[in-house]
Order: C-alpha cells, then structure tokens, then sequence
C-alpha cells in the first residue's frame, strides 16, 4: 500500500466518521431530552467526543506505523474508532430502551 493511499484512507475515516459523530452531537442537542439525567447525559458526551478524538488519533498511529515501523498493524489503528463507536451505539439503545420501557 502506498502513503498516498494510506492518506485517502485516512482522510475518508475522518471526514465520514468524523460527520456522523458531529452530526450526531447535533442530534443529542437538538433532540433536547429532560428525561437523561446528569450522569447519563455526562456518559454519552464522554463516549461521543472520545470517538471523535480517536478518530484522529487512529489517523496518527497508523502514519506512525506505516512510516516508522512498516508492519501491518497500522490496519489495527482504524479499528479502535469502531470499538468506541459500538460502544457509544450501545449506550445509546440502552438509553432509549429505558426511556421506551415507561
């Protein structure tokens, strides 16, 4: 694989994941639900911007190992942001299965 498109790669993880966790905040703002409590409220904004933030931090590790160390695990590096992203979508139907549960 090449760097250039190893930076397509990269670029695409960002933008396209990048929309769909701001995208996302804007749904949790605009939604406006009373019924989260602080902790919960706390939580999912915690898990949101961590996805964000590992976004581009899985962008800068796989550079990292592609350039420094030249093995295959910069592969890996992309899969961190989708960890947290089952995380974050599994939170979220948990909330709204205690919400749809009254």
């Amino acid at each position: 694989m090449s760097i250039w498109l190893l930076v397509l790669i990269s670029f695409l993880h960002i933008t396209i994941a990048g929309a769909f966790a701001f995208g996302f905040l804007f749904y949790i703002c605009a939604e406006g639900s009373p019924s989260l409590t602080k902790i919960e409220n706390n939580i999912l904004f915690t898990l949101l911007i961590g996805y964000a933030a590992s976004l581009v931090i899985s962008v800068g590790m796989a550079v990292y190992f592609y350039v420094f160390i030249t093995s295959d695990l910069y592969y890996w590096c992309f899969a961190i942001p989708w960890g947290l992203l089952i995380l974050l979508l599994g939170y979220w139907a948990y909330i709204l299965a205690k919400f749809n549960a009254f």
